[in-house]
């Protein structure tokens, strides 16, 4: 098992355990204040707050994950979520600060969180080998999950007995116990730390490199065209289970916890099968999956459609997967921050644009409608950017990884 093999892997991984149950607290936490205290704009606003400096910051931290060291720049982000968030927590059990100073908090939290993702996204290739590194990405995948299903459940319960200021103060200290683990471990510096590496690999020209190779600029286009296609299945779901199944907020949270609970099977699995797992070849089918399940959800009862939800989680689970492997077998070590700070920015920048489809699709399609629609962007998407185009960076990555491997052995 991948935790067996590296010891600093195991610390990070420990660490973020923890630390994603409390961003899923904080985040059902923020989302319940802003509606019970100033209704849907002050919703808007807060989503708003969290998202946008996400999009905008990641490019800026990846550079920064691959200028500096990589363990100081994620207890750095660590710290600064840590006092951030205690202070928000502070304003909100004090029922006094203006919702506009509360929302540039959470902005603020946001740009660090979009400094240690693509940090984190770059450690994981310097602390394995090819062959263990799509089972350490479905462990994290697998944190992901746990942190959909467990966060709201525990922000939930902590919100009804003690308030939104008590789950910000939990979240607060899931930050020091992430930091705590990442200070026990050792991450290697990145080349591009080095002064020469400085002068050579500019970001324009890290991303230039990714852009100038054909089948890795499909797979960007395949992993923003897929962001945008998705956005607007979270208002499709509740959609799904008040108009169409009248369950009301029940069906709609068993839906939404079939999703997470696929996903988090997924992940397990590609950790478990990690041996056989070629990244670079796995990611059409599970999409193409995605595409029926959803075809399906909006056409079936609501057994059938919680079942082909699972389903498909499964498949996200695995094409997420797939997608960070290959892009962690391909780019160069020395510009990895920059080129997953961009492409997460490519594709976060994307999903407002779906998002905001959501609404008049129902509206002309109704919820059967929308889901066959989303899942044909879907297929689309896997069949224009995901094959066969990719055939030459299939077979180039893979041998790639077998190459690493077998010196690695050596």
């Amino acid at each position: 098992m991948v935790l067996r093999v590296s010891r600093n892997f195991r610390l990070i991984w420990t660490g973020q355990v923890v630390s994603v149950v409390g961003d899923g607290m904080q985040r059902i936490a923020l989302l319940w204040w802003a509606r019970q205290t100033g209704g849907n704009g002050r919703l808007t606003a807060v989503a708003l707050a969290t998202m946008l400096p996400a999009i905008i910051g990641s490019p800026f931290g990846g550079w920064l994950a691959d200028r500096f060291d990589r363990r100081q720049l994620m207890l750095a982000a660590d710290a600064a979520r840590l006092l951030i968030v205690s202070v928000l927590a502070v304003m909100i059990i004090d029922h006094h600060s203006a919702a506009w100073l509360v929302c540039a908090m959470v902005g603020l939290a946001a740009i660090a969180t979009a400094v240690f993702d693509p940090t984190y996204a770059a450690t994981v290739p310097s602390l394995l080998e090819p062959e263990h590194r799509p089972a350490a990405n479905g462990l994290n995948m697998a944190n992901s999950a746990v942190g959909g299903l467990a966060g709201p459940l525990v922000g939930g319960l902590l919100i009804a007995s003690f308030g939104v200021g008590t789950v910000l103060v939990v979240n607060a200290a899931t930050f020091a116990w992430s930091a705590a683990f990442i200070a026990r471990a050792r991450v290697p510096r990145p080349a591009g730390a080095a002064r020469q590496a400085r002068d050579e690999h500019t970001t324009r020209s890290a991303i230039a490199s990714v852009l100038r190779d054909r089948p890795l600029r499909r797979l960007v286009g395949l992993a923003s065209a897929l962001n945008m296609a998705v956005a607007p299945l979270p208002l499709l779901v509740v959609a799904l289970a008040v108009d169409r199944f009248h369950t009301g907020s029940r069906g709609y949270g068993v839906l939404e916890v079939t999703v997470s609970a696929g996903v988090l099977v997924g992940a397990l699995a590609v950790g478990r099968l990690s041996a056989a797992f070629a990244p670079a070849r796995t990611v059409f089918v599970p999409m193409l999956a995605l595409g029926i399940c959803l075809a399906l959800a909006g056409l079936l009862p609501f057994a059938g459609s919680a079942a082909v939800f699972a389903i498909g989680g499964i498949g996200i689970a695995v094409a997420n997967t797939a997608l960070l492997t290959t892009f962690q077998n391909s780019v160069a070590a020395e510009v990895q921050g920059r080129v997953f700070g961009v492409v997460s920015a490519l594709g976060e920048g994307l999903r407002p644009a779906g998002l905001a489809l959501a609404a008049p699709l129902l509206a002309i399609a109704g919820v059967r409608g929308s889901f066959v629609v989303v899942a044909l962007c879907i297929v689309a998407a896997t069949l224009v950017w995901g094959r066969p185009a990719n055939a030459k960076v299939v077979r180039r990555i893979d041998a790639q990884v077998s190459q690493e491997g077998a010196m690695s052995a050596g």
